[in-house]
């Protein structure tokens, strides 16, 4: 059955089909009856439910082999990685304080609790429960851990059996996930299209909405223009290679139930598989640029609207202190960027109640944009590590 599948779909490239799905959906997903659609997206759903049952083996195995390969400069690369995941956020963060000062005047959005739309949403036709051995966040630090242990004490035992843990997990990915992935995403595509979220998002906070996602696509297109060396060609290849892991992370809304996607691209772009498997699993946690742009957009919206007035500078760099500390403290918590943000939003900026209910349904409205972006974000990071370890001398 997955073959015949796979000959079906398989023809065109990756990122084709998903914009052909897309287009699908939006053009006549209204049109499916709804115990198709809710079938749809009951596959979708127990689908994602495998994966995340998968997901632990995979983020231990991907990133042990990948500290493994590095061997007694691993402790050096993960203190890189780490700094440069901090000051991305940061940068992100600072970078649309500047924006919002020239253009927070003209933005005429109005935010009401009162105004927040109500609808009853897709539901599936029945759900599969399979209990997670180990939370990603747990099993992350974990596989740090025994992968700088056996770094310095070497174990050929133990290699050998995160290899032959890692070519099933790849086997999984190129003869099951890849193959079905178009059939994954169209589940979640069809919810969002049966919720209305993209009406909801426009109708009541266009303005808004369109500054978050025009910034994270502008900041987007200009980081991967860094990475690949100020090169249009070359970014704009890297840009195509990395599509399918946004389309994946939009339609899922979940960074790491995309890396069966964004680690294949990270490796065609960096050509380097072991620095693929150790930093995109970590950076999926952590490394949140969508995040970095949606949260200070919506918090400076509705100070101005709510308070009138907006943070000093002095102010906001305080807030991004905290707010990159809180990135890390978000590892593994769905909906996590913005719930380790309420007690710094209400004692740093003065946060009411009703303001927190505001920011918090906008993030969880538009989480499919952020985490779209911050899965695109590792992809262009990974290759600017890439760039400054070989310039250090640390790979082969």
């Amino acid at each position: 059955m997955i073959k015949k599948i796979k000959r079906l779909i398989l023809p065109r490239s990756l990122p084709l089909q998903l914009i052909e799905i897309i287009a699908a959906v939006l053009m006549f997903g209204h049109y499916l009856p709804l115990v198709l659609t809710r079938g749809i997206y009951t596959f979708s759903l127990c689908f994602k439910e495998i994966l995340s049952f998968l997901l632990p083996f995979i983020i231990f195995a991907f990133v042990t082999t990948g500290i493994l390969s590095f061997k007694k400069k691993a402790p050096i690369i993960l203190a890189l990685l780490l700094s440069l995941v901090s000051l991305s956020n940061g940068f992100v963060a600072l970078f649309v304080y500047g924006v919002l000062s020239l253009v927070l005047p003209n933005l005429n959005t109005t935010l009401c609790p009162s105004q927040l739309p109500t609808s009853s949403p897709l539901t599936p036709l029945f759900e599969l429960k399979i209990p997670s051995l180990l939370g990603a966040e747990k099993v992350l630090l974990l596989a740090i851990l025994v992968g700088l242990f056996f770094s310095f004490i070497r174990s050929q035992r133990m290699e050998h059996g995160l290899s032959i843990l890692k070519k099933g997990i790849e086997l999984f990915f190129s003869k099951f996930f890849i193959p079905l992935l178009p059939c994954y995403i169209l589940g979640f595509l069809l919810k969002i299209q049966y919720d209305g979220i993209f009406i909801k998002l426009f109708q009541h906070y266009s303005m808004a909405f369109f500054l978050i996602v025009s910034l994270q696509i502008a900041y987007l297109a200009w980081f991967y223009w860094l990475a690949e060396s100020f090169s249009l060609a070359r970014a704009k290849k890297a840009l195509n290679t990395a599509l399918p892991s946004y389309v994946t992370a939009f339609s899922t809304m979940s960074s790491t139930a995309t890396l069966p996607v964004s680690i294949p691209a990270a490796e065609k772009n960096t050509g380097n598989t072991a620095l693929a498997h150790i930093a995109m699993p970590i950076m999926a946690n952590i490394h949140l640029l969508g995040d970095a742009i949606g949260t200070p957009i919506l918090t400076l919206v509705s100070m101005s609207v709510f308070l009138h007035h907006t943070p000093y500078f002095s102010e906001y760099v305080v807030f991004v202190f905290y707010f990159c500390i809180a990135m890390f403290a978000a590892s593994g918590i769905p909906g996590g960027g913005i719930i380790v943000m309420i007690p710094i939003l209400k004692s740093l900026l003065g946060f009411t109640p009703e303001m927190i209910s505001v920011v918090m349904t906008l993030y969880l409205l538009m989480d499919c944009f952020g985490t779209a972006a911050n899965v695109m974000g590792d992809g262009a990071l990974v290759i600017i590590i890439n760039k400054i370890l070989k310039k250090l001398r640390l790979l082969d």
